[in-house]
């Protein structure tokens, strides 16, 4: 799978303690199908994976990961995360787990991404956030003045009305949060 020697996609499931059944999104998917592809397999044909992303030719490249893999769990869908509300299709209130992975430092409202994560969780749910190390010397990491610090990410999410409620490190080069209501 692309980008797993950089970022294992199972180590952030893991984290994540998926089960079957669950309803998922991933808030930034990306066209490889990274994170969206092994959480279909693995919530298998009960669960539901949302794959978010707002550039139509992402949701296409997705669209056909879905049927060559026979994924039938797995929608991708055009949602602006940067926009409270900017997500239709998804019941507020019905997601398990909201990921936002090495989408952040690519952001620039943070508080209206949180706002339509609470929106969309459900009242037990969870938020994982994984992004870059603000010192990674990756040749692939982006410029250090895009990164965005984890201590940072925390206050984001505490004012907008989550709590931590878990870390851990995915890889050397990316910080990993759990949040909650």
């Amino acid at each position: 799978m692309a980008g797993s020697a950089l970022l294992n996609a199972r180590a952030i499931l893991d984290a994540a303690n998926l089960r079957p059944g669950m309803r998922v999104a991933d808030f930034g998917a990306g066209r490889t199908g990274h994170l969206v592809l092994p959480a279909a397999r693995l919530l298998q044909e009960d669960g539901t994976v949302f794959a978010i992303d707002i550039h139509p030719e992402v949701l296409s490249t997705l669209h056909g990961h879905r049927s060559l893999h026979s994924l039938t769990n797995l929608y991708p869908l055009r949602g602006d995360i940067e926009r409270f509300g900017g997500i239709d299709g998804i019941p507020a209130g019905s997601l398990d787990r909201i990921f936002i992975v090495n989408t952040l430092w690519t952001l620039q409202r943070l508080a209206s991404i949180v706002a339509e994560a609470r929106r969309l969780l459900a009242h037990d749910g969870q938020i994982i956030v994984v992004d870059w190390e603000p010192n990674s010397r990756h040749a692939v990491a982006p410029l250090a003045t895009f990164r965005v610090a984890p201590q940072a990410i925390d206050r984001a999410f505490g004012e907008g009305g989550c709590r931590q409620c878990g870390e851990f490190q995915p890889s050397r080069h990316h910080w990993g949060r759990i949040y909650a209501h």
